[in-house]
Order: structure tokens, then C-alpha cells, then sequence
């Protein structure tokens, strides 16, 4: 199992949700979703939160890289460093715990080095939010910047990416999140899209005579006979 596989389930164990866990670690579910897929690693700081969140170790994390016979490449571990395994097995609390936090912290600064130099691309992004309930003009050229993030095929296919404001979209979609769009001009009833009526931005569902927020909480936003109603994409995934 990879470091993320090793988080997922210990969060899970913790019954903890992704967003429950984001608040704990102080990240956006979108992060922790994205150490889950392996996408990126967390830096120091945000590590030893984790320890602390998840209530584990540095063994539990990494017991994966490193196997009885070999390590996750199926190399086999060399003389040297089964020497350094024997003598930390002999080690007391006090100097575990010691070599612990240098071996962290210095696989800490390896990983945000490796993170980093990780591929990115850039896209546009709206400085304008969804389902805020406000003026929405997507066409405003003044209204967008250009961000990083990181290069996945998922990514690859989007257009352009907006910031979603408020809950009524969760637990698919959270306040905050940056979600990924793809330009199109509808989406089948049942996806969700980004949609704009009367000029107001909503990431919503498609319900055919009405959009549809996942949050029960929310009424849903019946289509008026006059009401000028528009798609401006599908959307395809979050950060």
C-alpha cells in the first residue's frame, strides 16, 4: 500500500471523513483527497499533523516502503541498510523517537523538493465564485488570472476552473474547493454543471426544469417562464 492508501485507511478506521480530517490537518479536502490519489505528498508541517490527526507514526505511514524482502520496487534491502533497521530495533523510546523526527524531517524537505519540480500546467480561473448569487460574466476578460495545478488527464481536460462558495453542494462539492470545468454548452440531465440564470453563477445538477443541489437543506431552483438560463460547462473534478 502507498503512503495515501495508508491515510485513506487509517481515516477511515477513524471514521473520519475527508473534509472532518482537511479541518483537523487545517487543508482543503481537495489536498487530502489528492494525498489519498497519490497525487502529491504532504510537507513537514502538515505531516506531523496527520500523526496527530490520525492518532499514528511514522511506522504506520511509510511501513510500506519498506518490506521484509525488498521495498515497493522489489529491490532488495542492502546490507547497510538492514544493519540500520537492527539498530533502530534496539533503540529505546528516547532514541526512536529521535531518529524518528530526523528521518522525517529530512524526508519531509526530500519530498517538498521532488514536489516541487512535480509537473504543473496552468488554467484560467474566475475571480467570480459559484452559487454566490451574484453577477456571473464568465466573458469578463478582466475577471480571471491564470493558477498551477497539478498536470493529471482529468486536469488536461478542463477549460477553466472556478471557486465554489457555500455548502449547498456537499458532500460532493465543498465551500472553498476549486472545481475543474470543462466549456460546453449543456450536460445531461442528472450531471452537474455550471450554470448561469438570470446572471447568478450555481454549480448545480441538472434537473431538466431545474437545477438541483445535493444538499438536502436546499430547495431546488425552479425554471420561470422569462428566466434567461445558460450551462457553461460540465463539471469534471476538483483540486
Amino acid at each position: 500500500m502507498s503512503i495515501g492508501d495508508r491515510i485513506k485507511q487509517r481515516r477511515k478506521e477513524l471514521d473520519l471523513t475527508q473534509p472532518q480530517l482537511a479541518e483537523i490537518v487545517g487543508v482543503s479536502k481537495g489536498t487530502i483527497g489528492n494525498y489519498e490519489s497519490n497525487l502529491c505528498s504532504p510537507n513537514e508541517k502538515v505531516l506531523f499533523k496527520l500523526f496527530s490527526a490520525l492518532e499514528c507514526d511514522a511506522n504506520f505511514l511509510y511501513q510500506d516502503n519498506i518490506k521484509e524482502n525488498g521495498n515497493e520496487n522489489g529491490k532488495k534491502i542492502t546490507v547497510k541498510e538492514s544493519e540500520m533497521i537492527d539498530k533502530y530495533r534496539r533503540l529505546d523510546d528516547h532514541g526512536a523517537k529521535v531518529v524518528d523526527f530526523v528521518l522525517e524531517e529530512e524526508y519531509s524537505r526530500s519530498i517538498e523538493e521532488e514536489s516541487d519540480s512535480a509537473p504543473v500546467l496552468k488554467i484560467r480561473h474566475s475571480f467570480y465564485k459559484v452559487s454566490a448569487g451574484r453577477g456571473f460574466d464568465l466573458g469578463d476578460e478582466d475577471e480571471w488570472e491564470e493558477i498551477e495545478i497539478p498536470d493529471t488527464p482529468e486536469s488536461r481536460r478542463a477549460d477553466f476552473a472556478l471557486t465554489i462558495k457555500g455548502n449547498s453542494m456537499e458532500p460532493a462539492y465543498y465551500d472553498g474547493e476549486i472545481v475543474l470545468v470543462k466549456a460546453q454548452p449543456s450536460v445531461d440531465i442528472g450531471e452537474t454543471g455550471i450554470f448561469i440564470v438570470n446572471g447568478s453563477g450555481y454549480i448545480k445538477k441538472n434537473g431538466g426544469d431545474r437545477l438541483i443541489s445535493v444538499n438536502p437543506e436546499y430547495k431546488d431552483i425552479l425554471f420561470s417562464e422569462g428566466d434567461i438560463i445558460s450551462c457553461a460547462g460540465k463539471v469534471i473534478g476538483c483540486i
